[in-house]
């Protein structure tokens, strides 16, 4: 005879913030067993169920189904799945609401609420396998991974698949780029039916009337990228795709381990998906003795933009770029300003040619000729300005990490607290891909070997953020995504107008984006007469508040600066925040982000469009009530136009308070970056 238990309800604090209720069958093998977890605020719920299959678990929001009953389970190489015959041990509820303080980054303080369920379980058979899910509940989504104990009959294991499917409740509008090209991340969104989708990248953002959902992973260590990949065509599937190692072998490891966090943003719009803190959260707080002093947030110019238009050679020679003479100007043009650093592209011996074609030749401590990187780096302390160290590895992982140590050590007796990574190149190491476990793996070594010497990490071209800098905070930002540089040379002509107003809502929730905005010269078409900014000059500066990074660069040349009035505004836009509040916005089409400094009461706010013109309406609800706020609005010209005229701009002046509207007329391809003061 089936006995079944009473559904068990625990209400916490007198509220259902860690609501959770088990269905359970004692002693029988095929009857499902059930429990279920909701967000603090209860608008997502999760169920979870048991059977003799598999694990699955679905969501609603607010009584809408997101998810429909999608499997779990880990595949190893040489073993059966861990998936099907399983029975639970120990059920384990929890809740948690605490907060932090990040050393950077868009909020002083971050708020960590969730529900937890934590379900171990075990193999009905012989040498039985342990298996243990862990679920969180947030209010702005939800997050589970697996962890896999310490125990007789696994220990190393090749991971050959991750049973891990996200089978959606309605075929969504979907916003995502393909995995496995050659050039990884940097493609600019496609925009379809999530049915239309083959493998992508995560972030994966998808909409519909009144949902926006958010599909990616936190706290990737030591593992392989996760993927999205269509089961069969024509489908609203996905199962979780690792990116491999050359060999095919997914993920090499050992128990105990744990994967990365799977995480599902879920919100009422697409915009509030911005102001999640979901994916900072999974990841562990720093080390109590981990030295701190060297990080600093802030702007940076550099020895880069002249190359991607032509003007000049990452090469030694005539036109050579990195000369000691050149550097010395930036110097002496950011120390006139609010810049901090100064970055030099092609400092280092093994540029010659076209380097991005060859095994690796690049020397990591020694200077081109032209170069004398202990004259800049002293001129650069003496100006008190920060020399920010350039690794180009060209895809060399193996090569790099033999002189690794020594440029760090190298940049540590110069003073260099700042570097830029590149990792150029269709494989690393030839054959391997950007995100799988080998460079997981590399990158890992990379920023641990940069936090003993007191660097901060800008990397390029490498692996996708996943929170990771809220362990390692000089970890600071990364590319990951089709940047300004491609504006500069690209053969296809450079990005889209409506490309900064897509990459917030998706590659954004993954973390910092090192974007480089700030071109003030659209006139570059000498060497590049298929090229161009698609933006006007306003837009390049909402920029600085609409794609956020903690190091910020203003990408044109100094001269292009030099005299310029709305220079004004990146000479005093931060790039560390007390609090950061996306306003309006719709994925692709505009997106309207206030900020306020972290170090003042000083609130920023920028506003972007795509190629429509358009008129926004703005509240300010969102300064101190009762104070007037001076308002230094640089705003697009009533004829500007990203194509026929992107340097029409007006600085204008007023008065506001909390509670005011303001209106923005964004031209094509245009914005508005406003400076809010308070009046004494």
């Amino acid at each position: 005879m089936t006995r079944f238990l009473p559904i068990l309800l625990l209400v916490m604090a007198g509220y259902c913030s860690g609501c959770w209720a088990a269905n359970t069958t004692a002693n029988t093998s095929d009857a499902p067993q059930q429990w279920q977890l909701q967000s603090p605020d209860q608008a997502l719920t999760l169920t979870l169920t048991l059977n003799q299959q598999a694990f699955s678990y679905q969501l609603n929001f607010k009584g809408r189904p997101v998810l429909k009953p999608s499997h779990l389970g880990m595949a190893f190489k040489d073993q059966s799945p861990l998936q099907a015959g399983l029975k639970v041990l120990k059920v384990t509820p929890r809740t948690s609401n605490s907060s932090w303080q990040p050393v950077w980054g868009q909020r002083a303080t971050i708020v960590d609420h969730f529900a937890e369920l934590v379900v171990d379980a075990i193999e009905t058979g012989d040498k039985p396998r342990q298996l243990q899910l862990v679920f969180r509940a947030y209010n702005d989504g939800i997050a589970f991974r697996y962890h896999l104990p310490a125990q007789p009959h696994l220990n190393k294991v090749v991971i050959s698949n991750e049973l891990t499917e996200f089978a959606f409740a309605r075929n969504f509008k979907a916003w995502w780029i393909p995995a496995y090209r050659d050039l990884s991340f940097e493609y600019q969104y496609l925009n379809s039916a999530l049915s239309s989708i083959d493998v992508a990248h995560t972030p994966l953002t998808l909409t519909d009337e009144g949902i926006a959902v958010a599909v990616h992973e936190a706290a990737l260590l030591n593992y392989a990228s996760m993927t999205l990949r269509n089961i069969t065509d024509n489908h609203i599937t996905l199962t979780a795709d690792l990116v491999p190692w050359a060999n095919g072998d997914k993920v090499y490891t050992q128990t105990p381990f744990n994967t990365p966090w799977r995480t599902i943003q879920v919100a009422d719009s697409e915009v509030a998906l911005l102001n999640s803190d979901l994916i900072l959260n999974l990841n562990e707080p720093p080390a109590k003795d981990v030295e701190l002093g060297y990080i600093k947030p802030g702007k940076y110019i550099g020895i880069w933009w002249e190359m991607h238009i032509g003007q000049k050679d990452w090469s030694p020679g005539p036109i050579q770029g990195a000369t000691t003479e050149r550097a010395l100007q930036y110097i002496d043009f950011a120390s006139q300003h609010d810049i901090d650093g100064v970055l030099v592209e092609g400092w280092n011996q093994g540029w010659e040619g076209q380097w991005w074609q060859r095994p690796p030749t690049f020397n990591f401590t020694k200077a081109v000729a032209g170069f004398d990187i202990n004259k800049v780096a002293a001129y650069a302390k003496a100006k008190g300005v920060r020399l920010i160290g350039h690794h180009e590895t060209a895809a060399g992982v193996q090569y790099y990490e033999q002189q690794m140590d020594e440029a760090f050590k190298l940049y540590q007796q110069l003073g260099v607290t700042s570097v830029k990574m590149g990792y150029v190149g269709k494989r690393i190491d030839q054959n391997q891909w950007h995100d799988g476990q080998y460079m997981v793996q590399h990158f890992q070594r990379l920023t641990e070997t940069a936090a003993r010497h007191g660097v901060m990490v800008n990397a390029h071209e490498t692996v996708k953020d996943t929170g990771l800098s809220r362990t390692y905070p000089n970890l600071m930002t990364r590319e990951s995504v089709r940047g300004m540089e491609y504006n500069g040379g690209s053969p296809d002509s450079g990005n889209l107008p409506n490309h900064t107003v897509i990459i917030p809502f998706t590659r954004g929730l993954a973390g910092p984006i090192d974007f480089t905005p700030g071109i003030f010269n659209f006139n570059y078409q000498q060497h590049r007469p298929n090229n161009r900014v698609p933006s006007t000059l306003a837009n390049q500066l909402a920029l600085y508040v609409t794609l956020y990074s903690p190091l910020q660069m203003a990408a044109d040349l100094p001269e292009n600066y030099q005299g310029h009035p709305a220079f004004a505004f990146i000479d005093a836009v931060p790039t560390d925040w007390q609090q950061s509040k996306a306003l309006q916005g719709k994925i692709g089409e505009y997106l309207v982000i206030a900020r306020q400094d972290k170090h003042s009461e000083n609130w920023y706010l920028g506003a972007t469009s795509n190629e429509q013109a358009r008129e926004l309406t703005v509240k300010l609800d969102f300064l101190k009530p009762g104070q007037s706020y001076q308002m230094i609005s640089y705003v697009d010209a009533p004829d500007a136009h990203w194509e026929t005229k992107p340097m029409a701009y007006q600085i204008t002046n007023s008065t506001v308070k909390a509670g005011s509207k303001i209106k923005l007329k964004l031209q094509p391809g245009g914005g508005a970056a406003i400076e809010l003061i308070p009046v004494l």
